[in-house]
């Protein structure tokens, strides 16, 4: 019987599983189509520098305040209706990108597709981690390679889409992407998280917690660098002479190593002991995104990028782990929320200067840059944990 009761269970869990990384999935290469755009968007309608950094960051923004303001509800209400709803924003955000024809237009739609991240990816992480505390990181890996599938499956299919359909057609085919995402979510059941008389507090009061700022300031240091790519990324390799469709497969080569080796990431900080792996391989992976500048070839810039995708696949994991561990009872939401939301000031900052510093003095001092905020902020996080024995 206890047996029977396991499989039983094992199964469940990988149901819901399924349907967290299906939806997931859904949200981020709906998201993602931006990135492999921008050039386009500016080339096309002739907006500046700065409005690559506005389009990028606006979406940042926007994600941070529904981390904060809206993924504390997935702790005292149906976490699968927060999912649903994200979804929902990130199709009518594509329909906005689609018929738009001014910067301003851009800037609302990408607000638009940002809300869908805060309201769809920390309650997936919630359940994800609350199904099997003893194997949050291994799951909670399995999302994050999923994730980033969608992430860098966006660029890719939009470099292959954007010549010969258009600006309109693919961002038309992207909101049909989450809108099946949508629909399929909202016939699935997914199990509701532990909640309590704290679950309905915003995210920020969390902060209280020496452990929950510890995961935020190491999680911040990880995500920091997505803004610089996600301003620059396209800019960057098409300044270094890559094509459109050059540019989707560097996103996809970067994702690689991340989706196929997230899964044992998670494992390893499972024994390991999430925040110790975390904190470590980013004294790794910050001198790789120190690097990109100083290449001057879209090769040698993506095979860079796939040694990144290794030991982000290990820190990564580790890092939303260690957020679901120091979480209070009744919080799990919030705590994921707060780790996106922190994310997302990181990302923020990055994307709305990036672009002037790249401008100004290049590429190199730009990713220099971001290093080493990385290497500050992981500093500051491991002083801390060492200071209240976490570490």
């Amino acid at each position: 019987m206890t047996t029977a009761k396991h499989h039983s269970k094992e199964e469940r869990d990988t149901a819901t599983m399924s349907v967290l990384m299906f939806a997931v999935f859904a949200t981020a290469v709906s998201n993602s189509i931006i990135f492999a755009a921008l050039s386009d968007l500016q080339d096309k309608y002739g907006f500046g520098d700065a409005g690559l950094g506005l389009i990028a960051g606006i979406g940042f923004f926007v994600g941070l305040l529904t981390q904060v303001f809206v993924a504390p509800f997935a702790d005292s209400r149906q976490p699968k209706n927060l999912m649903v709803l994200g979804l929902v924003f990130a199709c009518c955000g594509s329909v906005f990108f689609a018929f738009g024809n001014t910067l301003w237009q851009f800037i609302i739609a990408r607000a638009i597709v940002g809300v869908s991240f805060g309201c769809t990816q920390p309650a997936a992480r919630a359940v994800a981690a609350h199904l099997d505390k003893s194997r949050a990181a291994e799951r909670l890996g399995r999302l994050a390679g999923m994730e980033t599938a969608g992430i860098v499956g966006g660029p890719l299919l939009g470099g292959i889409l954007l010549d010969p359909l258009g600006l309109r057609s693919t961002f038309l085919v992207f909101s049909g992407i989450a809108l099946l995402g949508a629909l399929v979510l909202s016939v699935k059941h997914l199990p509701q998280l532990e909640h309590n008389s704290e679950s309905s507090k915003l995210s920020l009061t969390l902060f209280r917690f020496p452990g929950v700022r510890i995961a935020a300031l190491t999680t911040m240091s990880l995500f920091l660098p997505i803004g610089v790519y996600d301003a620059l990324w396209d800019r960057y390799l098409t300044d270094r002479g890559a094509t459109n469709f050059a540019v989707g497969l560097s996103f996809l080569l970067y994702g690689l190593p991340f989706v196929l080796l997230s899964r044992y990431g998670g494992k390893l900080a499972d024994k390991w002991g999430a925040l110790r792996v975390a904190l470590y391989a980013i004294f790794i992976v910050a001198p790789i995104t120190g690097s990109y500048g100083l290449f001057t070839t879209p090769v040698a810039i993506i095979l860079v990028s796939m040694v990144e995708g290794i030991f982000q696949a290990i820190s990564v994991p580790a890092s939303q782990a260690t957020m679901a561990a120091v979480a209070p009872p009744g919080r799990a939401a919030a705590a994921q929320g707060l780790s996106g939301a922190s994310n997302l000031v990181a990302a923020s900052l990055m994307a709305f200067t990036s672009p002037l510093i790249y401008g100004h003095y290049g590429p190199a001092t730009t990713f220099i840059v971001a290093a080493c905020f990385m290497l500050l902020l992981s500093i500051t996080a491991q002083l801390m944990a060492r200071k209240h024995r976490l570490l």
